[in-house]
């Protein structure tokens, strides 16, 4: 029988760039000294999980992922872009209706979070492109091995 609902890189996604977001709005709007160790410690933690939902893909299998996280980044920073620097009446037109801190700033967090996970994808990418990647051999091992 198929299971229904969702597979577990899943839920761990969606937990891991929330976890991001939370961490990016923590660091944006609170000014106590510890804010900058919690933001990165829940920004590091999010971004683990979305990383590891994609542990066992290939580099070409990543750089489809790194590119849909780029595409997704640019389409969250169009409405924040839009909502904080209007260059234009049209534009300050549009972006009156995101007008508003608690607005700006979950704009702020979303944008910021799936950008970091755009990097981190690309990190990873880069990193399995170069033959660092779990499953793999080490670069050491390919060289020893080439006789």
């Amino acid at each position: 029988m198929p299971r229904t609902g969702l597979s577990p890189p899943v839920p761990r996604l969606v937990g891991g760039v929330a976890l991001v977001a939370v961490g990016v709005a923590g660091n944006a709007a609170f000014d106590a000294p510890l804010r900058t160790v919690l933001a990165l410690v829940l920004i590091a933690l999010g971004v683990a999980g979305v990383t590891s939902t994609a542990r066992e893909h290939g580099p070409a299998r990543l750089r489809t992922d790194a590119k849909r996280w780029w595409l997704l980044a640019l389409a969250a920073f169009v409405p924040y872009g839009l909502a904080t620097a209007p260059d234009s009446e049209s534009a300050a037109a549009v972006g009156d209706a995101f007008a508003g801190p608690v607005v700006g700033l979950a704009l702020e967090a979303v944008a910021g979070a799936i950008v970091l996970c755009a990097v981190s994808m690309t990190v990873l990418y880069g990193l399995a492109r170069y033959g660092v990647h779990p499953g793999r051999p080490t670069p050491e091992e390919r060289i020893l091995t080439d006789d």
